[in-house]
């Protein structure tokens, strides 16, 4: 069985296994389904000592398996198990089919996670340039943004990807900031798909490449990038119509790896923009930073971008309904 793939390749995938996620994530099995598994590795074990001495797993541990009903496994653990009994009923498949809960042993967790867990759609997308523009991920995972409904648009992308409910992300509003907080699974599961952890002015990270394979994730880029970290710019009076947004990278690289993989997508979307580099700059910290804009204007083109995009965020989006309607 096939229990590991290089990140390389996740990368490319955009899709995550149970099998893929380190041997500290813990699963719950669907009761009568772990109850037949249990019985399976015992019919070929025989006792647990031989239990023990095939896998390694302590026998305290394997009885645990046994007799309790919605025990928590590690997921090495589990997979040991399943190699044991080599057996089609309980191919790795079926064995994610039948997840019924996963995370870190002691944390919330996502109830009935949506395994495998897959970012080839408009919400993946959408969610990794979350992380990428207004998140950071640290001891743990997050998103900061004052508006409601752009961290409840991130939210629901959220759940759209990793299953769960209302309350597996915790939503926090404090005087001075308002933030989304992710389970760990959550942030475990985007660091194999990602370079974003730490402050990405100084990782430098890329867009994860099969974002930059499908123009419908490309599109879902653009529009939380744009709602994260643009501005939509309609002048009626003066006939301007424009979207920019900006990053910032340490001066130490001689480019902006991010603003090089927007401006794939936008090439490869057929959209045309105009690239300035608008001056360094130095942080509280010291840190020496330069910043990059990138520009789309012109009806035609706007149009092109615009027509393809909902921007998650209602002010952004209704000022770039406006601006189609004159173009």
């Amino acid at each position: 069985m096939e229990f590991n793939k290089t990140n390389e390749k996740l990368t490319e995938q955009g899709v995550i296994h149970f099998w893929n996620l380190p041997n500290k994530i813990h699963v719950i099995l669907d009761s009568k389904f772990k109850d037949r598994l249990m019985r399976e590795f015992m019919k070929v074990t025989i006792t647990k000592y031989n239990a023990n001495k095939l896998t390694g797993i302590a026998r305290i541990t394997i009885s645990d398996y046994i007799n309790e009903k919605n025990i928590k496994i590690r997921i090495d653990f589990l997979l040991k198990i399943i190699n044991v009994i080599n057996k089609e009923e309980f191919n790795l498949s079926n064995i994610e089919r039948n997840i019924k809960w996963i995370g870190d042993f002691r944390s919330q967790g996502v109830v009935n996670p949506k395994l495998s867990f897959n970012f080839n759609s408009r919400e993946g997308a959408r969610f990794l340039a979350a992380i990428c523009n207004e998140g950071w991920i640290s001891d743990g995972m997050y998103y900061s943004n004052s508006k409601e409904e752009s961290r409840q648009s991130v939210k629901n992308d959220a759940l759209t990807v990793f299953g769960g409910h209302n309350k597996t992300i915790g939503n926090f509003v404090k005087e001075k900031d308002q933030y989304l907080a992710f389970p760990s699974i959550m942030r475990d599961v985007v660091l194999l798909l990602t370079d974003f952890k730490g402050v990405k002015a100084e990782k430098n990270p890329n867009i994860p490449s099969f974002v930059l394979n499908n123009k419908e994730l490309m599109y879902g880029w653009l529009e939380q990038t744009i709602g994260d970290e643009g501005h939509v710019k309609f002048y009626l009076d003066s006939h301007r119509r424009e979207i920019i947004w900006r990053r910032a990278c340490d001066t130490k690289f001689n480019k902006c790896k991010i603003i090089e993989d927007e401006l794939h997508i936008l090439n490869r979307l057929g959209i045309d923009y105009d690239l300035k580099n608008i001056g360094n700059y130095v942080t509280s910290k010291g840190k020496k930073r330069f910043r990059m804009q990138i520009r789309v204007s012109r009806k035609e083109n706007l149009k092109r971008l615009a027509n393809s995009m909902r921007i998650p965020n209602n002010v952004k989006d209704k000022k770039l309904i406006e601006m189609l309607k004159t173009c």
